[in-house]
């Protein structure tokens, strides 16, 4: 999947408003949607789209959009 086509499907997916764009460097907490149910929007995104399974531990060590996208696998992801 192309980074730009993820960064649209996730603001997209997750009704993200707080931020007119989703970038690599997005803080995840800073967001204003950021909650426990985000969390979990989060997990079931990317298992749909990915189908990698993260946890909510996993996620709570994230910082950045990047640092998610890295957690799925670089190798899953074009420029």
């Amino acid at each position: 999947m192309k980074k730009s086509d993820f960064l649209k499907e996730m603001q997209d997916m997750l009704e993200i408003t707080s931020v007119d764009k989703l970038e690599e460097d997005t803080v995840i907490r800073q967001l204003a949607e950021y909650n426990s149910l985000f969390v979990l929007s989060i997990i079931a995104f990317v298992d749909d789209s990915f189908g990698v399974q993260l946890s909510a531990e996993q996620l709570a060590n994230l910082t950045t959009i990047k640092s998610l996208m890295e957690l799925i696998g670089n190798d899953k992801f074009e420029d």
